[in-house]
């Protein structure tokens, strides 16, 4: 049943990490703007939001935000969040190694963490837009609460966050519609955010916008680290097991397990 959707997703993990070998450079060119395309989601997200009227502040953002992946999955780019799917799948498939997944996983993130920081500077350069003037005090107000927030909640909001933002991917994997792929992604996305789960690679960009320029004492460097740790960990589980291994085991990967781990392969697949 989901057979042929996994081996495409082991297609484009093994495609990965043969890549960031061959061409380490382009790879993380790649993440970096994977990380700049998900900020431009939260530069419109808090732009839009900061003059919404509060019973409806929730839902509009999340309208709004679903462009940032759309934009990473039409545009093509290495969106940390979306490889703790489908670089399990390559393993079970035995298309890379657990040593390759990782590698994926660490150089991804370090790429988005840089494409945010840039992001971030460039927009503070420009004189902040709405963030850091008229709807700087929600901007300030929403990153203390995702530093401060405690590190179980963190874990549980990004396995939230990633179950729905693997999801949209994997359905959009599913379909060759480009129009499809639009309704696919944009759900899960509005979901997460409107329900106020907490990915990673957003709250990279959030952060590092609030602390370049002045900002209230409580927001910290040690309090975006905090944030990330438990949301990467969380976004990792979320995307790992609760979609990789989910579909994995549902396609039969018990019985095949034994089967189908062989030499990696290096073959080249077109990917998003």
């Amino acid at each position: 049943m989901y057979a042929d959707s996994i081996d495409k997703f082991a297609k484009v993990g093994a495609h990965k990490a043969s890549a960031i070998v061959r061409t380490p450079l382009a790879f993380l060119i790649g993440a970096a703007m994977a990380g700049a395309y998900i900020g431009f989601g939260d530069i419109l997200m808090f732009s839009v939001g900061a003059h919404v009227d509060p019973a409806y502040v929730h839902l509009i953002m999340g309208a709004v935000f679903a462009c940032a992946l759309t934009i990473v999955v039409f545009a093509g780019s290495e969106l940390f969040t979306g490889t703790a799917m489908y670089m399990p799948f390559a393993v079970f498939r035995g298309e890379t190694s657990i040593g390759g997944m990782v590698l994926v996983w660490i150089v991804c993130w370090i790429g988005n963490l840089i494409g945010a920081v840039v992001l971030a500077a460039i927009l503070h350069a420009a004189g902040g837009g709405v963030l850091l003037t008229d709807g700087s005090e929600i901007f300030f107000k929403t990153v203390v609460v995702k530093m401060t927030t405690p590190a179980v909640p963190l874990f549980a909001k990004g396995l939230l966050c990633n179950w729905l933002v693997c999801l949209a991917i994997w359905m959009g994997g599913r379909t060759n519609n480009d129009g499809a792929k639009l309704g696919l992604i944009f759900w899960p996305v509005f979901a997460f955010v409107a329900s106020g789960f907490e990915h990673s690679v957003a709250n990279m960009f959030v952060f590092a916008l609030a602390l370049i320029g002045e900002h209230p004492a409580d927001i910290t460097l040690a309090g975006a680290i905090h944030n990330e740790i438990f949301v990467t960990l969380g976004n990792l589980v979320g995307g790992a097991v609760f979609m990789g291994v989910g579909y994995w085991l549902q396609e039969g990967g018990i019985r095949h397990s034994s089967t189908a781990i062989r030499p990696a392969s290096a073959k080249s697949v077109r990917t998003n």
